[in-house]
């Protein structure tokens, strides 16, 4: 098959020197099409910028004339960007102030250059990121997924602008608008891909917490916390907790997480935390054992930590073993450090290990499982236990809840 003729653009350029105002629309058009797609792209750019100065009635060659511009300064290595970030913008902001979103215009592409440039650095700026976001209008960009030749499938040019603008409007304090465009993002019929959803409504609580909504704030990352791996929920909830005057379920969350966490150097955060508390109430037991084990597992991670008791007598013992004798002390004790109540059980399914205790005053019963039992206890209805409890998410009813845990059988 032979290949394309090139056009010839003689009499184009010929017209164009003696009078660029005699062009039509169709002209103009075919010209700087033509011109772009021969790869001469600064001719194009020339004549484009002679067209919008002298024939303002014409406008079928914008596209044409933005994408020379496109080609030329903005689809490039980010070295070269590097190089000269004002002329990048600069010619940006000249595509963007010609060129509208819509099919087979420049803008998009233009504008997905610069925030994957923006994206890139180290650390992100957050307010140009946002800036550059703005150059689009959401409603209107592609909802359908992205598919590529391999047939994997990726997010939609929509569901990514919310989920960076949502992201962009939290860094930059813009708390009230990020709150506003995560819950446009939410009730959205987009199909989310990863964990794009759960970060939209991280940043929304995030930004509830700003705003002083922390209950609500609260209710989100309580329905994020057993889902959405990607954050510590439990660190920032006990942090919630304790700004919000609420020490009592700060140390509730504090206490379960390390019932459930067991011995890992990586909560010795945690850790700490509890061994100042014990050492608040006076629990010099505890105090001492949390101490020896906590420097034991810092002298192997190469650290050193400093104590104010004498532990010398703990130096034949491993870290595991000052764990379990701080972990029984703690537990034996934990009237000591958080609300603790007594109740009855009332219902227990054996083979699905859950089951609830009746609350005297509240109309329906406490749920429990039989994994949030201190020790491994037989669970048998008619049982007064001891537990403490702490707010959770009921993903049938979608909606927060509470939970017995911490149990622990009485008689």
């Amino acid at each position: 098959m032979d290949e394309k003729k090139v056009k010839d653009l003689t009499a184009y350029n010929d017209r164009f020197d003696e009078d660029p105002t005699s062009f039509n629309d169709f002209q103009a058009s075919d010209y700087v099409k033509e011109l772009k797609n021969q790869g001469k792209e600064d001719k194009a750019i020339e004549v484009g910028r002679t067209f919008l100065e002298q024939c303002p009635e014409l406008s079928g060659y914008i596209n044409y004339y933005g994408y020379a511009l496109y080609n030329r300064y903005i689809n490039i290595d980010d070295e070269k960007i590097a190089e000269n970030e004002k002329l990048f913008y600069d010619i940006l902001e000249e595509i963007a102030s010609h060129c509208r979103q819509e099919r087979y215009s420049p803008l998009e592409a233009a504008i997905n250059k610069a925030i994957k440039y923006e994206s890139k650095k180290n650390p992100v700026d957050y307010k140009k990121l946002s800036d550059l976001l703005d150059y689009l209008d959401a409603p209107t960009l592609e909802d359908a997924p992205f598919v590529n030749k391999e047939g994997k499938e990726f997010e939609s040019k929509k569901e990514k602008w919310y989920r960076m603008k949502v992201r962009a409007l939290y860094e930059i304090g813009n708390y009230s608008e990020c709150l506003k465009q995560a819950q446009i993002a939410i009730g959205l019929p987009l199909k989310w891909h990863y964990n794009n959803l759960n970060w939209v409504q991280y940043y929304k609580a995030c930004a509830l917490v700003k705003l002083g909504r922390y209950e609500e704030a609260e209710n989100v990352f309580i329905a994020l916390k057993d889902k959405f791996r990607a954050v510590d929920f439990s660190e920032i909830l006990y942090d919630l907790y304790l700004h919000t005057g609420r020490e009592n379920v700060a140390y509730t969350q504090l206490f379960y997480d390390f019932f459930l966490n067991g011995f890992d150097y990586r909560y010795v955060s945690n850790y700490k935390k509890i061994a100042e508390l014990a050492k608040e109430k006076g629990e010099e037991r505890a105090y001492t054992y949390a101490s020896a084990m906590i420097k034991k597992l810092e002298e192997e991670h190469g650290n050193t930590y400093d104590v104010d008791v004498d532990v010398s007598e703990y130096d034949a013992n491993s870290a595991s073993y000052l764990f379990d004798q701080f972990y029984n002390e703690i537990m034996r004790h934990l009237d000591k450090y958080i609300e603790r109540h007594e109740g009855r059980i009332v219902y227990y399914n054996e083979n699905k290990q859950f089951g609830s205790i009746g609350l005297p005053t509240e109309e329906d019963n406490l749920f429990f499982r039989q994994a949030d039992y201190i020790y491994d206890e037989e669970v048998v209805r008619g049982d007064t236990v001891e537990y403490s409890v702490i707010k959770t998410f009921d993903k049938k009813k979608q909606a927060p809840s509470s939970k017995a845990i911490l149990i622990r059988t009485i008689f």
